[in-house]
């Protein structure tokens, strides 16, 4: 399996490609995005939320969003928010969106994991990115062991990291029959982070 790395988001439709697990792309809008996250988790105004929604749907973005956010930061989640909808949408072909935004001040899931979705995108919009390894890396023998807090990774592989800002979509477990989905788990290191991660609801 490989990963693909751009800056279009064209490049998302290579999740179609059999050997592709994980597409991550840099968005121009990243910059402003992780200012304003970083003022929100500063300020306590920072939440945690879970929705469903139409993708772009702004209307709905700004309804879920607390009424105690300024202006400008309402504005910058509405259109990361409706654009990343828009865009897995058109890829997966569905119309609703499921959205959660999330201030995290400790790991919310400490073990290395596979999501049981088709796919999820994944946005660090401040802190530190998620790790994950590739299946090539794996070593699901200890991947299995509940026993264990080791990371299930061989010994010639590497726990890699998503990119603050990137825009990560990833393979899940569901994806089908012949793929685990991609393990990965929150960053261990210290720290607060602000992540928005969204789910295609498929019939």
């Amino acid at each position: 399996m490989r990963q693909v790395s751009g800056d279009q988001l064209g490049d998302f439709a290579a999740i179609y490609d059999e050997d592709v697990e994980l597409i991550s792309v840099t968005r121009p809008q990243a910059g402003a995005c992780e200012a304003v996250s970083e003022r929100l988790i500063s300020s306590r105004q920072a939440p945690e939320l879970r929705w469903m929604q139409t993708a772009g749907d702004r209307d709905a973005s700004a309804n879920a969003l607390p009424g105690t956010l300024d202006t400008e930061a309402r504005s910058v989640l509405v259109d990361q928010i409706a654009e990343a909808g828009e865009v897995l949408s058109e890829l997966m072909d569905c119309e609703t969106i499921g959205i959660r935004l999330l201030t995290l001040a400790s790991p919310m899931c400490p073990r290395f994991h596979v999501d049981h979705v088709p796919c999820r995108l994944l946005i660090t919009l401040s802190g530190a990115g998620t790790e994950w390894i590739c299946n090539s890396d794996v070593d699901w023998d200890v991947f299995a062991n509940l026993d264990t807090m080791a990371p299930p990774v061989k010994a010639s592989g590497e726990i890699r990291q998503m990119a603050t800002g990137n825009w990560s979509l990833l393979k899940g477990g569901a994806w089908n029959d012949g793929f685990k989905g991609i393990v990965h788990r929150s960053p261990h290191g210290s720290g607060e982070r602000l992540l928005l991660s969204l789910d295609p609801v498929v019939s």
